[in-house]
C-alpha cells in the first residue's frame, strides 16, 4: 500500500472511531481520562489495529511493542474535534527485549516502544512525567488506567472514546510487570486500551499490555497487566534522546 493510501485508510478508521455513539472504553471506567487524560492517545494503522498510548515528549509516544512491532504505518489518531486528524509515525522502536512469542503466552516480557511522530502534538496534549522507581509496587497501591478501548470483549461499537478506572495491584510478575484487579466486580483494560498508560501517585508507571477475564478466562476486566516503566528508564531515555526527542 503506498503512503498516501494507508494514510488515508487510517483517516477512515480514526472518522469511524470517533463517530460512534455510544463510544466507550475500559470495562467499567467512567468517560474521560481524568488526570490520565490529558496526556492519553489512540494510535491507528494500517493493519486496521487500534491501541492507545502516552505522550512522554511532544513529538513521542509511549506505548505497547506488541501494538507497533508488526509491519504497518502508524499514526496517533485525534480524534476528540469535529474533523479527525492523523499524525504519522515517522519511526517505531520496539524495546530489544520483547518477545513477542513469551507475550502470546502472558509470560512477562518488556512489552514497551516508542513512536516518533511527523510533527508536535497538539498543546492540549502533554507530555506525561514518567516514574523512575525500580522499586515494585505492593499489593494495594492504586494505579488510574487509561485508554480507548472496548468497554465489552469483541464489542467494536464501545470503541474509541477515551474511559478511565482505578484498580489496584494484586502482585508483580517476572520482576518487571505489575498485575492490577478490581477489589470487586468487573472492571480494567480490553481490546484497544494496550499502550496506554497505568499512573500511579500521578506519574506514568506502567504500560497496558494485556487483560483476562475473570479466573483468568479470556476476556476483559478480571485482570489487567502492566510493564513498569520506571525499570525501564535507561532504555526509554536513551532512545528518545537517539530519536531526537530527549525528555525532560
Amino acid at each position: 500500500m503506498k503512503r498516501g493510501n494507508a494514510l488515508g485508510a487510517m483517516l477512515v478508521a480514526g472518522a469511524l472511531l470517533s463517530g460512534l455513539a455510544p463510544a466507550h472504553a475500559i470495562v467499567a471506567g467512567r468517560i474521560g481520562g481524568g488526570s490520565a487524560g490529558p496526556h492519553t492517545v489512540m494510535l491507528v494503522s494500517t493493519r486496521g489495529a487500534s491501541c492507545s498510548g502516552t505522550a512522554i515528549a511532544p513529538d513521542l509516544i509511549l506505548t505497547a511493542a506488541h501494538c507497533v512491532g508488526p509491519a504497518g504505518d502508524y499514526a496517533v489518531a485525534l480524534v476528540g474535534g469535529s474533523t479527525p486528524r492523523l499524525i504519522p509515525a515517522l519511526r517505531v522502536v520496539v524495546h530489544p527485549r520483547f518477545d513477542p512469542d513469551q507475550y502470546r503466552n502472558r509470560h512477562p516480557t518488556p512489552d514497551i516502544a516508542l513512536v516518533k511522530l511527523a510533527e508536535a502534538l497538539p498543546s492540549s496534549i502533554r507530555p506525561a512525567t514518567m516514574a523512575s522507581t525500580t522499586t515494585l509496587p505492593q499489593a494495594g497501591t492504586e494505579f488510574l488506567i487509561a485508554g480507548y478501548g472496548m468497554a465489552a470483549d469483541g464489542d467494536d461499537n464501545t470503541a474509541g472514546t477515551l474511559r478511565c478506572v482505578s484498580l489496584a495491584s494484586i502482585g508483580t510478575t517476572g520482576g518487571i510487570m505489575a498485575r492490577l484487579s478490581p477489589s470487586i466486580g468487573l472492571a480494567g483494560a480490553c481490546t484497544g486500551d494496550s499502550g496506554g498508560p497505568a499512573f500511579q501517585s500521578g506519574k506514568l508507571s506502567g504500560v497496558i499490555g494485556w487483560a483476562t477475564g475473570p479466573n483468568g478466562a479470556r476476556g476483559c476486566g478480571g485482570v489487567t497487566g502492566i510493564t513498569l516503566v520506571g525499570l525501564n528508564r535507561d532504555w526509554i531515555d536513551a532512545t528518545a534522546r537517539k530519536l531526537g526527542s530527549p525528555l525532560n
